[in-house]
């Protein structure tokens, strides 16, 4: 019992200074995670297959066996608190850094449904001209990490095609970070324009921004801002949803932003809304419930709402660059 204090005391430590400290949590972000980046995620990368969704198997399985045949409170507890000590090390303590917008220098600003319109045609009139032409597996993989780099400068794995995708797809799940082995996984089953801003996502948590709507912006800006036009398509058209879906949930018609668009987006949006309602929502709801308690745990108050707020990130920072 005394391992399993001393872990437990070590935990509530490790939280109470990152939640009492902004100032030490983006200090940590930006230096002590970069250790786990460049020492487990560069020894994970040499394995082309994602070790997590293994892993995560063999500690369930650990675990039963702790429960079962050594039949032990104790061990089963310190197995737990090593778990959540690792987590915590490697990703709790990200979650307490200091806002994007302070980092970046801009101010996240309120808006009103008129602005979101001037918002939605702005990025309407950027898929009108978008030029799309389907890049292989390969080369989205290896763009992504030069597209995330140009924002966020640093060493990162090879994103990892989930071997579960098809239960990914059944949990509405476009992506997952292992905390555990620092990888970025994405579900290879999803349509092809998900994967640049979904693994650019993921490749931002690598590097400590842990907040889904800072992990959204970030995904969006490098995909923007890359020298391929695949990846501005999918930077722009996630961004187009996200808007288009606030104007909605506001009441507001939308219609016009969707007749404007090419024939060959439509059909995009068309494949993305049968690709992932094909299983129906019962796990997927189910998921969302416990990523939204996961995410409260580790103080984002929004839950899952908070990836819909990246949209009062795109707001702020494209009327801070006058980009309409």
């Amino acid at each position: 019992m005394k391992k399993n204090l001393i872990l437990l005391i070590m935990i509530i430590f490790i939280n109470i200074i990152a939640s009492l400290s902004s100032d030490f949590a983006s200090w940590y972000a930006k230096n002590i995670s970069k250790i786990f980046i460049n020492t487990l995620g560069r020894l994970f990368s040499i394995f082309p297959f994602s070790v997590f969704e293994w892993l995560v198997i063999a500690l369930i399985i650990g675990l039963l066996v702790i429960i079962f045949k050594y039949r032990s409170l104790t061990l089963t507890l310190r197995f737990l608190l090593i778990l959540v000590l690792f987590f915590s090390l490697t990703t709790g303590i990200n979650y307490h850094r200091k806002p994007l917008e302070t980092e970046m220098n801009f101010t996240r600003l309120t808006y009103n449904n008129d602005d979101l319109k001037n918002l939605a045609n702005y990025l309407t009139t950027k898929l009108e001209t978008a030029n799309i032409s389907e890049l292989d597996e390969q080369t989205i993989k290896d763009t992504a990490k030069i597209a995330i780099n140009q924002i966020i400068p640093g060493y990162y794995p090879n994103a990892k095609p989930m071997f579960f995708s098809n239960f990914m797809t059944m949990c509405n799940l476009s992506g997952i970070f292992s905390p555990f082995t620092i990888e970025a996984n994405y579900n290879q089953k999803m349509p092809t324009y998900n994967k640049p801003f979904s693994i650019c996502h993921e490749l931002s948590h690598l590097a400590g921004y842990m907040s889904e709507d800072e992990a959204n912006f970030l995904g969006y800006l490098a995909c923007i801002k890359s020298d391929n036009s695949y990846f501005n398509y999918s930077g722009y058209l996630t961004a187009f949803i996200y808007v288009n879906n606030a104007l909605r949930k506001n009441g507001q018609d939308i219609s016009e932003y969707y007749d404007r668009l090419p024939q060959t987006v439509i059909d995009d949006l068309t494949a993305n809304n049968e690709f992932w309602n094909q299983y129906g929502d019962f796990l997927s709801s189910l998921t969302n419930t416990v990523n939204d308690t996961y995410l409260k745990i580790n103080s984002v108050s929004e839950g899952t709402n908070s990836y819909s707020m990246f949209v009062d990130l795109l707001y702020s920072y494209s009327k801070a660059e006058n980009l309409f």
